[in-house]
């Protein structure tokens, strides 16, 4: 009897939990709509085994580095960076870079470099970079640079620059120039070489055209008759074309012309001596001074002409002529009072020569 009635209590204890399981909701159901997986084909390789444990730093060993981040990543090595300019300021920038680190180097690949840019403003970047460099910043006035580039181009301008160095000037004109350009920046490297170098500097005319030789010649000789007159004098005399001589004379007397030496300007419509040049004839014969006036003049044993209201120009031309001749002058001095006659001042003309 004792075992039906624990048998009984068994299974009315059994019954009420699973009346209880019934009627208590589970707190770990998933709903209704995310409790279908979804279709696919489960895969039947085994589980990955777990990882290994990592092994514990030891206490000594600092802890890595982590990477930088993105922003303070250093900057590219310059032969890794873009060199296309963003606008064209940064690109002359960048071209007058260039053709400063060119100008320390060999300059016919400089001037090489600088002939491939084919834009204009580009291309007067670079040379006149080259010029800057070369002469040390010793450039002539921007208008007589404008009237040169104007006149023979934008080569031939700003190699005419580079006077004081006749070696560069030459290579400049045989790499960048031609015709009447070429010819300017030879001629100007001739007149930087004639005075120390009188062969080589008229050998450059035989870079120049026959048509350009003439006028090549008669501007050495006049720049050279400016700076030392007996030199280019002598020079002269050697040349065996009495054609070519004569040219040569010719040249150096529109520098150093045959005349007395005085210095004059006009006031109130009279010829006025300013200044007597020194070793000159007006100056060796004591008969002038600084601000006579004069005011008559007569070739040899010729009649006065009156030298009132004549321009400077014909004046000059009157008081130059040939070595060894005679000129009269009627002269008033500065401070002759009102009505005084003038004197009569008898002078030899000379070749004037200078040495500068």
């Amino acid at each position: 009897m004792k075992a039906k009635v624990t048998v009984a209590l068994i299974l009315a204890g059994v019954a009420l939990a699973a009346t209880f399981a019934i009627l208590q909701p589970s707190h770990h159901q998933i709903p209704d709509s995310e409790s279908q997986p979804p279709e696919r084909t489960l895969s039947r390789e085994p589980p990955a085994p777990p990882p290994p444990p990592a092994t514990p730093e030891p206490a000594s060993a600092p802890p890595p580095l982590a990477p930088p981040p993105a922003e303070t990543a250093p900057n590219p090595a310059p032969a890794q960076m873009s060199l296309a300019p963003t606008n064209k300021l940064e690109r002359l920038a960048q071209i007058r870079e260039s053709f400063r680190a060119l100008a320390v180097g060999d300059p016919a690949s400089a001037l090489r470099a600088a002939k491939q840019i084919t834009d204009e403003t580009e291309r007067e970047t670079a040379l006149l970079t080259l010029v800057t460099e070369w002469t040390h910043g010793e450039l002539g006035p921007p208008r007589s640079r404008a009237r040169s580039i104007a006149a023979y181009g934008l080569e031939a301008g700003l190699g005419t620059e580079l006077a004081k160095y006749p070696g560069l000037a030459v290579l400049w004109a045989n790499e960048l120039t031609d015709g009447p350009g070429r010819s300017e920046v030879l001629r100007v490297a001739a007149l930087a070489m004639v005075g120390s170098d009188p062969a080589a500097a008229f050998a450059l005319s035989g870079q120049i055209p026959d048509t350009d030789r003439p006028k090549f010649f008669e501007a050495v000789f006049a720049d050279w008759g400016g700076q030392d007159t007996d030199a280019a004098l002598r020079w002269a005399d050697q040349l065996p074309d009495p054609a070519q001589r004569d040219a040569a004379l010719a040249a150096i007397r529109t520098q150093a012309p045959v005349g007395i030496g005085a210095a004059l300007s006009l006031k109130d419509g009279l010829p006025v001596i300013n200044e007597l040049i020194p070793g000159t004839p007006a100056e060796l014969s004591g008969q002038l001074h600084p601000g006579d006036r004069i005011l008559a003049l007569a070739q040899g044993d010729s009649s006065f002409l009156d030298a009132r209201n004549v321009s400077l120009q014909d004046v000059v031309k009157m008081v130059r002529g040939d070595p060894g001749t005679l000129l009269q002058l009627q002269v008033l001095s500065a401070d002759a009072p009102p009505n005084s006659p003038p004197r009569t001042v008898s002078i030899i003309r000379d070749q004037l020569k200078f040495k500068r």
